[in-house]
């Protein structure tokens, strides 16, 4: 069974709509005033590798009060140019649909590139919470018990949310067949907001950061990603986490870059 843990962090952390910050937050009695949150110098370093002048100024950040516009959980197109290594300049397009057979609103699907698909679900409260992800490259599907929150509402500017999840990795071709178990601890901490310069735009962002802990099979997990998400527009800029199955093959611990170069 899940555990959920959330508490004040020390400053320095899966998408318009009427109010993305708000005076109330429903976790607390009392409004929290606007925080300016510098990054620290690991965060810093991190995150050059978007490059000179994507991450600009800190600015006021505020509660989340509505996950479902930074996410975003509607149907799109989101193109982003790689930066790394081999792939450095190439495109990426990431869909965003319903998923066929979820119940309308709650069920979503993100399909990367041409390399995963990320199964969602929205809970009432709007908890964006990650369920299903299958690698279309190593033909392996991971379940997630239980569905693990990527975001929430009410997440204040330097706090942390921690959950853990139970792994099983199955073979695709054969959901039967169970190739890997393990656990997952998974802590998102809300670094605060930033101004960031893309192909795109420049936009006013929040950051999250995601850090992951646990053992899959042989293989030892440990990794951070960081994202960037617009009110409205979603995901501008992200240093992504390896997906679990390539700690299993290449254990790797490199990530992935990308900035938005379009969006509808």
């Amino acid at each position: 069974m899940a555990r959920k843990r959330i508490r004040l962090g020390c400053l320095g952390i899966l998408f318009i709509m009427p109010i993305l910050f708000g005076p109330e937050n429903g976790y607390g009695e009392s409004p929290v005033s606007e925080s300016v949150i510098e990054l620290d110098l690991s965060d810093k370093k991190a995150l050059s590798e978007l490059g000179r002048g994507v991450v600009g100024k800190a600015l006021s950040a505020e509660p989340i009060t509505d996950t479902a516009a930074l996410m975003p959980l509607r149907k799109g197109i989101w193109t982003y140019r790689l930066l790394p290594g081999d792939q450095k300049g190439a495109n990426q397009e990431d869909v965003i649909t319903r998923s066929k057979h979820g119940r309308s609103g709650i069920s979503w699907r993100r399909v990367i590139g041409k390399k995963c698909i990320e199964y969602f679900l929205v809970t009432e409260r709007g908890d964006i919470k990650m369920v299903t992800e299958v690698d279309l490259e190593e033909d392996v599907l991971t379940r997630y018990r239980p569905a693990f929150s990527m975001m929430f509402n009410g997440m204040r500017p330097g706090e942390k949310s921690e959950v853990e999840t139970d792994i099983r990795v199955y073979d695709l071709h054969d959901p039967t067949h169970e190739k890997y178990r393990g656990h997952l601890k998974v802590t998102h901490t809300y670094i605060g907001a930033y101004e960031v310069n893309v192909p795109a735009g420049r936009y006013s962002t929040v950051l999250i950061k995601s850090s992951y802990e646990g053992k899959v099979g042989p293989a030892t997990v440990r990794d951070v990603g960081y994202a960037f998400y617009a009110a409205g527009v979603g995901m501008v800029a992200s240093i992504e986490r390896m997906r679990v199955t390539a700690f299993l093959v290449y254990d790797k611990r490199t990530r992935t870059p990308k900035v938005l170069v379009h969006a509808n």
